[in-house]
């Protein structure tokens, strides 16, 4: 699945960077990487990625093409456009994945899931996914030098799926239902975050009504 959501995005990424593409061609590579960082500064990043589909035809070698990367990876997380930020992930992991950056690689995937995340009682499936990921990924890649912010946005999601039980637990003991709720204490117990003091999400009371 997703390698046909990339396939996807990939298509209709540069159909949408073909409507851009004006009648300049041919130009050295810090030409189109100036273009791309006025365009990020302006907010305009559908002119961004245009630019750095023209950079990355026209100089496909050019070591400008790292770095304009990791700014549209950023400008794209910031911007909430995490697909993108996920389809240019992969593009920079492709292009530029070696022994010395392999821990950033990792720990940009890792983080464009966290920033795609928006509140707990809508995104179950996706925390449990970043959950069993991030797991696996800490069990096999305990040396990663950023480990310890790996293990902050793993224990983010930890505690989200705390409050997303303990929501469910309070349902099942407004319904009597005492089996259900123990069932999800024990899931709470096994996530090993219920003595971290935190803050709870805000959820308006709009939402919570559509919720449950």
């Amino acid at each position: 699945m997703k390698s046909i959501l990339f396939s996807i995005i990939f298509i209709v990424f540069f159909s949408a960077c073909s409507k851009h593409v004006n009648e300049e061609f041919n130009k050295p590579a810090s030409f189109w990487y100036e273009r791309l960082i006025i365009a990020i500064s302006e907010g305009n990043l559908e002119l961004a990625d245009s630019y750095y589909n023209s950079l990355s035809s026209e100089h496909s070698a050019s070591p400008l093409l790292g770095e304009a990367l990791l700014m549209l990876i950023k400008a794209h997380i910031d911007d909430k456009e995490h697909l993108l930020a996920s389809f240019f992930v992969n593009e920079y992991k492709t292009r530029f994945s070696s022994v010395n950056n392999v821990d950033y690689i990792a720990l940009l995937g890792i983080e464009t899931n966290f920033y795609a995340f928006s509140n707990y009682s809508k995104d179950q499936g996706f925390i449990d996914d970043n959950i069993s990921d991030i797991n696996h990924f800490i069990i096999l890649n305990q040396n990663n030098k950023y480990m310890p912010y790996i293990n902050h946005i793993l224990t983010s999601f930890k505690l989200s799926k705390l409050e997303m039980n303990n929501e469910i637990i309070r349902i099942y003991n407004i319904k009597d239902k005492e089996e259900a709720q123990e069932k999800y204490e024990e899931y709470n117990n096994e996530l090993g975050v219920q003595d971290i003091e935190f803050t709870p999400s805000h959820i308006p009371w709009y939402v919570k009504i559509f919720s449950w």
